[in-house]
């Protein structure tokens, strides 16, 4: 009768920790960019200061920037892009008008979102610059 108990115990174990083991794995096999960014910058309508940042897809194109240190946050949807560009991750930010505003994020050189804001033609009558600031990404493809 011992036997008998010890393999009832032991599957019910495994399966009340199976939804555990799941969530291990897809917090681990989640993308995640970390970064340092040297100068305040906004997104959408938040200010961000300087600092380490980490950004997460958070699903169907949407993605949360969170501050390394501090409680600020900001959720925010973005397109697929595609163009050719440098390899490795990283934020791209476009000054316009004496901000920097984040305007896309990569992942790696193939995997690019881009972060609404003015259309290209407004931005065409705005001072602007592009600064790209190198980042890390763990899990990334």
């Amino acid at each position: 009768m011992k036997p008998i108990t010890f393999v009832s115990g032991a599957a019910l174990a495994l399966i009340l920790m199976a939804p555990w083991l799941r969530a291990q794995s897809n917090q681990q096999a989640t993308p995640k960019i970390t970064v340092d960014v040297p100068f305040d910058f906004m997104v959408g309508h938040v200010m961000f200061p300087a600092g380490h940042y980490t950004v997460k897809p958070a699903g169907n194109r949407t993605f949360y920037l969170r501050a390394g240190r501090g409680r600020e946050y900001v959720k925010f949807t973005a397109r697929p892009i595609s163009t050719p560009s440098n390899p490795g991750a990283r934020l791209i930010f476009l000054e316009e008008n004496s901000h920097y505003r984040l305007r896309e994020l990569w992942m790696n050189s193939a995997t690019g979102e881009g972060i609404p804001g003015l259309p290209v033609e407004e931005l065409r009558n705005v001072r602007e610059s592009r600064v790209e600031v190198p980042a890390s990404c763990t899990a990334c493809n």
